[in-house]
């Protein structure tokens, strides 16, 4: 959302609409925010309408996901009066209530949506989740014994490598913003790319810093993310999460994601392909400590989704953060399996016989889980409890492992999903303040 310089969109509050004029009408929970303990029972209610009048043919179908995984249908006959599905659980974890229109031939009706991404739910008509325990989500899978000591070479590893940058101006579109692209040599597979912006003429010293990431996306970076935190005030570095050069056609970085194998050399933490990312998230960081403007205070990081995941490395790796905001984050959970649970992307949807003993360990380096151990800023986490990709039970279990007396916040939404459609409230509110009194 631009006005709060967060990347989401907000998801319709309560009336998902559907092809054909149908809608339902005020879908919602027993309990409204979507929390319940083990043993009661999640109740899921809402009228089926079209052209605003209540549905009398047809049936309405719920497809119930435990964990991601479908464990039971039910469906009822529509009759112009409110629906009502139920799941009671035993245990901690994720219910999905996936709601599909069955029309008088007993096709599913479906729904295509404005936003591309989402269609691949174009024959869900409405949808909404819940939790149980909550607080109890927690990862059983060990984490490597020596993971400090892992985590402490790569920054003696990175500290090695020449501090070599190249800054090229850019037009901000305001003269009262300077604005550059930045590359950074991090010693491994890629370097850091970026942009970099801030307000014309800042003296010394005097600016808070700002960090944001690009998440899991075949595609360039865009300098607008860092000007327009720079016209509030900062120094603003908007990075990559692949470190391919910034400029380039549509069609190049398309073709590099071909290309990309995601659980390359996974056997080996320091080779795989995707914890490169985190070593270019301590460079990034690195950079804007550099800067002469930074005031050295105040260190701000942000992103949603894979860019959650490394605004969680980077509040855990590097003790100068101050303040993160940890939206639908990945790389939470690798081993979520050996819990019942759905595994993390990037290798969510690997076969378990590919998870050997020697991955299981190697994702325990990059797993936020583990790293939300180490956090002491600040942090606000959301979710939404319609996320596939990024399950909300993954992210729980990674904001329960913040330590007791760090500040932590979580925003929910039932009904919240992935692709900008869960948006933080309270992240918002927050950053908002810190704009407002930023020193």
């Amino acid at each position: 959302m631009k006005k709060h310089l967060l990347l989401f969109v907000a998801l319709l509050a309560g009336v998902l609409l559907s092809a054909g004029n149908y809608s339902i009408d005020k879908l919602k929970l027993d309990h409204e925010k979507g929390f319940y303990r083990s043993g009661e029972e999640a109740v899921v209610t809402g009228t089926v309408l079209k052209a605003k009048a209540p549905v009398t043919t047809g049936k309405i179908r719920a497809l119930i996901l435990w964990e991601n995984r479908e464990i039971a249908r039910q469906e009822q006959p529509l009759d112009g009066k409110p629906f009502r599905f139920a799941y009671k659980s035993d245990k901690p974890g994720w219910v999905d209530f996936q709601l599909q229109l069955i029309d008088e031939a007993g096709e599913v009706v479906e729904n295509p949506l404005p936003r591309p991404l989402q269609n691949r739910k174009k024959l869900l008509v409405g949808e909404i989740g819940a939790l149980f325990d909550a607080e109890a989500i927690k990862s059983t899978a060990p984490e490597p014994e020596d993971f400090d000591v892992f985590w402490k070479a790569q920054r003696e590893k990175l500290d090695k490598v020449e501090f070599k940058t190249q800054l090229t101006r850019i037009d901000s579109g305001d003269p009262a913003v300077e604005a550059y692209s930045v590359v950074v040599e991090t010693g491994a597979d890629r370097p850091v790319t970026a942009y970099l912006a801030f307000p014309a003429g800042a003296a010394p010293k005097s600016l808070p810093g700002y960090v944001s990431f690009l998440s899991l996306s075949w595609c360039d970076i865009s300098p607008k993310g860092a000007i327009s935190i720079a016209k509030k005030g900062m120094i603003a570095l908007h990075a990559s999460w692949h470190g391919l050069p910034v400029g380039q056609p549509k069609e190049f970085y398309l073709e590099e994601g071909k290309k990309f194998k995601k659980g390359d050399k996974l056997s080996d933490p320091t080779k795989w392909s995707m914890g490169y990312i985190y070593i270019r998230v301590m460079r990034a960081l690195d950079y804007l400590k550099s800067r002469p403007e930074w005031n050295g205070r105040d260190l701000v990081v942000q992103g949603g989704s894979l860019a959650g995941a490394e605004t969680a490395a980077a509040a855990a790796l590097d003790p100068a953060v101050t303040l993160a905001f940890i939206h639908t984050p990945c790389f939470a959970e690798f081993n979520a399996d050996l819990d019942g649970r759905h595994r993390s992307l990037p290798i969510g949807g690997y076969k378990t016989a590919w998870m050997t003993p020697k991955i299981r360990r190697s994702v325990g380096y990059y797993d936020i889980v583990n790293h939300a151990k180490r956090i002491k800023c600040e942090v606000y986490f959301c979710t939404g409890f319609a996320d596939q990709v990024c399950p909300p039970s993954n992210v729980y279990a990674a904001y329960n492992n913040v330590p007791a007396g760090v500040k932590k916040v979580m925003w929910t939404n039932p009904r919240g999903g992935h692709y900008g459609t869960t948006r933080d409230e309270t992240g918002i509110a927050r950053l908002n303040e810190f704009f407002k009194n930023k020193k």
